[in-house]
């Protein structure tokens, strides 16, 4: 076989090669991708469970959150909550009445004028005195609450996210249902955090302490 026929018969050999090795580069690519995106899709369940559960926060309904994962840059999420007292009329009521041991729901109808009396009551405790309480927070402290909770949320759970790169980052954008939560007039709330502090904090490198100092807060 001379020299020119043999280089012939190894390029016609290495062309169904290298055909064979990028097909199984794209195959675990896209494989890599469904990973992904099926914690995406799990993640996005756990931070709308954790609102629709939460005694401070206000969503639509369930399947309130959407994610993503940017390539090079992490995963993030977005989210439209409000709180719970505000003026959202049925969702508010429906809210309250989830609000579970701590509180008494009394319904009366009155015949007469055709209307269902709804009284919402906080149970007392021992060395309480005998008239009911009223449970009073304002809106600055149950966004406050809200904001822990998302943090928390992020710091327990987001290393579902295991696929995502350990320097790329974690981010949760959120904005009001109606209009600002707070007396400041925050309209938007961004908090992140890099993947690897998120890990860290789940394989007990970080404390809570140390962790929530790695969170970055952008509210505007």
């Amino acid at each position: 076989m001379n020299r020119t026929w043999r280089f012939t018969v190894l390029t016609l050999l290495a062309i169904p090669l290298a055909v064979l090795l990028l097909t199984v580069d794209a195959f675990a690519g896209d494989r890599n991708q469904d990973k992904i995106h099926k914690q995406i899709s799990i993640m996005e369940k756990i931070i709308d469970e954790a609102m629709v559960e939460s005694r401070n926060a206000l969503v639509r309904s369930s399947g309130c959150v959407r994610g993503v994962y940017l390539e090079g840059y992490g995963p993030v999420f977005t989210l439209e909550v409000g709180l719970v007292d505000e003026g959202f009329g049925l969702d508010r009521l429906s809210k309250w009445m989830e609000l579970g041991s701590g509180y008494t729901v009394t319904r009366e109808e009155d015949e007469e004028e055709g209307e269902t009396i709804i009284t919402i009551q906080k149970k007392k405790g021992k060395g309480d005195d005998d008239e009911d309480e009223e449970v009073m927070v304002t809106d600055d402290e149950r966004y406050e609450l809200v904001k822990k909770e998302l943090i928390e949320v992020i710091r327990d759970y987001g290393d579902t996210i295991a696929r995502a790169n350990k320097d790329e980052w974690f981010t949760l954008f959120a904005h009001p249902l109606k209009t600002s939560w707070t007396t400041q007039d925050f309209r938007r709330l961004v908090i992140k955090v890099q993947m690897k502090h998120i890990n860290d904090y789940n394989s007990g490198k970080l404390d809570e302490k140390g962790f929530k100092g790695k969170v970055v807060v952008s509210e505007y």
